[in-house]
Parts: structure tokens; sequence; C-alpha cells
């Protein structure tokens, strides 16, 4: 389905897979509300790194605590 200029459309997204150190996966699906239709479904895993190095980094807590409460019984 396509969307056009002046459609509203719905953005959701939510974690489907998180290991509280480097990767954590998540789905997006954007919607058209006027007739339900989903016009995108996608999933990307993201990866902590040391941006100076592009190696595997832990996440901060910051990150580990905020993410933890968006889980659905996180």
């Amino acid at each position: 389905a396509a969307g056009y200029e002046d459609d509203e459309l719905q953005l959701a997204t939510w974690i489907i897979d998180w290991d509280q150190r480097l990767r954590m996966t998540r789905r997006f699906q954007l919607k058209r509300p006027r007739d339900g239709v989903t016009l995108l479904r996608a999933r990307t895993t993201f990866a902590c790194i040391e941006l100076s190095s592009g190696k595997p980094k832990r996440m901060p807590a910051e990150f580990v605590e905020g993410y933890g409460q968006a889980l659905i019984g996180g």
C-alpha cells in the first residue's frame, strides 16, 4: 500500500530481543489509521560500539535502566 501527502500515519515500535549487554532488536509498524492499512513492517538490530574503535562495548547503565522500563513486564 502507498502513503500520500496529508495522510495521518501512526508508527509503533517495540523491543523483541535484548541481551542487556550489546544488542537489541526492535520491530516497527507504520499504519494509516483511517483504513487500518499497514504501510511498512521492519525489524532492526542495534549494537553498542565504541565510536573511536568500532569495537563492541557494553550498553551504558542508563540505556539498560531506560529500556528495561519500556519492556512489557520489565
